[in-house]
């Protein structure tokens, strides 16, 4: 897989042509791409890895911030941001601070936001890093850098062109394992079968009416729900959709 991605990136260097190209794609990926750009992103490894462990040991209230505020984040972009964001024709969401407070603003909200993404991208890297320890009984530590360096690699040559096909693909497999896990896990006695002897309250997805679990319902909600609408990874993407539309509907679909 990590040798794919870095043929994928030397091929996608190919439609590099200009920091359009190299940043947005030259605003060009169709429906299906962009989509699956964004749920890649959205729902990578650390999400795979995650949401399950937290689920089992918590319920659904565990893993309300991922997925299901994340699911909130991108159904607010489609619906409210995604259009009007698409026709500012922005290179980064530093320039929408840029066109909307000055120079400045612009300066000190992209230095805020380089930081906010070391824990997102290492528990990314140590997620994949702890699959490919778990298929192919490589070093974690070895697992993780070796996927760093390949998808250094693949960005540093093909920009936003290599990260969208990787991402793609990345789709495919998330999704076509997820149904293979459910094919062989399923119980055969049927899912609702086995939906009952789950403990109590596993699927309990409103909190008990005491404030302090609401507070933290709440912000279980808001913290990727709310606060990653102004993210850059999220604003690449979506700009680099074809048109408006294609904006909007991949950001609903993921």
């Amino acid at each position: 897989m990590l040798q794919a991605a870095g043929i994928i990136g030397v091929l996608a260097s190919r439609q590099v042509k200009g920091s359009q190209d190299f940043f947005l794609a030259g605003r060009s990926l169709p429906l299906y791409i962009s989509t699956a750009a964004l749920f890649a992103t959205w729902f990578g490894s650390e999400t795979v890895l995650r949401a399950p462990a937290k689920i089992a040991e918590e319920g659904l209230l565990g893993a309300i911030d991922d997925p299901f505020g994340a699911a909130l984040c991108l159904m607010l972009l489609g619906l409210f941001y995604a259009r009007p964001l698409y026709r500012m024709a922005l290179l980064t969401f530093g320039d929408f601070y840029r066109v909307r407070y000055g120079r400045r603003t612009e300066v000190l909200a992209s230095l805020l936001m380089i930081p906010s993404y070391f824990g997102w991208i290492a528990a990314q890297m140590v997620a994949l890093g702890i699959i490919l320890n778990v298929v192919l009984e490589i070093p974690t530590p070895a697992a993780i850098l070796a996927a760093s360096r390949v998808e250094v690699f693949y960005t540093f040559l093909g920009g936003m062109w290599a990260v969208s096909l990787t991402d793609f693909v990345q789709t495919l497999v998330i999704i076509a394992g997820l149904l293979f896990a459910f094919h062989e896990l399923a119980p055969a006695q049927g899912i609702s079968a086995f939906i009952a002897e789950l403990p109590a309250d596993t699927l309990r997805f409103t909190p008990e009416p005491r404030l302090r679990d609401i507070l933290l319902y709440l912000t279980a909600w808001i913290t990727i729900g709310l606060g990653s609408i102004p993210g850059q990874d999220v604003f690449q993407r979506l700009m680099s959709s074809r048109s408006a539309r294609v904006a909007v509907w991949s950001a609903l679909l993921a």
